[in-house]
């Protein structure tokens, strides 16, 4: 049985266990029905489940939520049974069907309409969540969930000044909670500046960004590339090396442009003492500079070439091609072994992910700060590990690659 199809069985035999309770609780005070048909229909839906037929259980027990309409939990269990299943429609219905009782508890209402919320927003109907989320936060009885369901949509339409001040009304209510968030939000405005050359509002943003998290890495890295492109060196020099030592796992990324800026200011030989300092107090990045002068090729001074060497022999599968090339080159057999085996894994890296997502795994070649799969946000890191098993696939390698095989 599938998992999905286990899920529903789970779900119906708490909606069947919750009718059964309702009728045994009430059955001496009520006489709205002969008993002989309640028990008939439910044992009747339970026979389903036994019998991995969850979709004419689910009928059943839709008739029997239709005998009495006090039964609100099953109501609200077969609405939210039917939104998972992708049934947004009949989903709807039910929670339209709740917020329409004249009846119905002031919180029990406020939870309808959270349900109903949840419905459109699954069924991609933004603006009729939109209306409901704001009805929520505005109501006084679930303002949190209102704000978050607003947040989520704002999020996914890329509407961040809205996303911001829907966070911060939601950090009022929650003690300071999505700060960083807002944060990513500030950055995601300040991106959208920089890419249209407008670095007076990128600092702006990123103004907000810093005061919303002071240690974030995003908000140290896009100032400095705001430095970097009005010609700071210096000042994107410090911003970068601030970003690194907030998360070294950055290292890929960020060492190409600080090897730029001493570029641009004429200091390359202080590039290369500043790396073998940073080495020095940080052994845990070698990985990352080897990975990233393979990847980038132009790397070419004794430190990264220590630092792929060492990368090559600390792995059982390099040295053994390493041991297999040597013998074959003459002069500088080392050396030269360790330049071809670079070049192939250069080839490995442009065939394989970037970036990986460590909540859910979702990969991709552009760096995501929100995951488009999980919706984290700050999960995804740059990959310092290669896929050997790219290799064994040509049609993944880049056509100039295939063009010399």
């Amino acid at each position: 049985m599938e998992p999905t199809s286990g899920l529903l069985l789970v779900v119906l035999f708490v909606v069947a266990a919750g009718l059964g309770w309702f009728f045994a609780r009430y059955s001496a005070n009520r006489k709205p029905m002969p008993a002989a048909r309640v028990s008939a229909e439910y044992f009747q839906g339970l026979n389903f489940l036994l019998n991995e037929e969850p979709d004419k259980a689910l009928e059943v027990f839709m008739r029997m939520v239709d005998v009495d309409a006090d039964t609100v939990d099953t109501h609200f269990a077969l609405g939210s049974l039917f939104r998972r299943r992708g049934e947004t429609e009949r989903a709807i219905r039910i929670h339209q069907n709740l917020v329409a009782r004249p009846d119905l508890p002031k919180a029990e209402r406020a939870r309808a309409l959270n349900e109903l919320a949840e419905d459109y927003l699954k069924a991609g109907l933004f603006d009729r969540a939109e209306q409901i989320f704001g009805q929520l936060a505005s109501g006084g009885t679930l303002p949190a969930h209102g704000y978050r369901g607003l947040v989520r949509i704002y999020e996914l339409e890329r509407e961040w000044e809205k996303a911001i001040a829907a966070m911060d009304q939601l950090a009022a209510l929650s003690r300071g909670e999505g700060s960083n968030v807002v944060a990513h939000y500030c950055c995601e405005l300040a991106q959208e500046a920089i890419d249209r050359g407008d670095y007076v509002a990128a600092r702006h943003w990123l103004k907000r960004a810093r005061n919303a998290d002071p240690g974030g890495v995003r908000g140290a890295l896009l100032r400095a590339t705001v430095a970097q492109r009005e010609g700071d060196q210096n000042l994107a020099i410090r911003l970068f090396d601030r970003a690194l030592e907030r998360d070294g796992g950055f290292i890929p990324d960020v060492l190409p442009q600080l090897r730029h800026s001493y570029g641009e200011l004429g200091k390359p030989e202080v590039f290369q003492k500043k790396l073998e300092e940073s080495l020095a107090k940080h052994p845990e990045w070698r990985p990352g500079v080897a990975f990233s002068a393979i990847v980038d090729g132009r790397f070419d001074d004794p430190v990264t070439r220590r630092c792929v060497a060492d990368f090559v022999t600390s792995n059982p599968i390099l040295t053994d091609i390493l041991e297999t090339l040597r013998p074959t080159l003459q002069e500088g057999g080392a050396d030269e072994a360790v330049r071809r085996i670079s070049r192939g894994l250069r080839r490995i890296a442009q065939a394989s992910p970037r970036y990986r997502c460590s909540v859910c795994g979702f990969s991709g070649n552009v760096l995501y700060w929100q995951c488009p799969s999980c919706r984290s946000w700050d999960t995804t890191r740059p990959v310092t590990r290669f896929r050997f098993e790219a290799m064994l696939e040509p049609r993944a390698l880049p056509d100039e690659s295939r063009a010399k095989h």
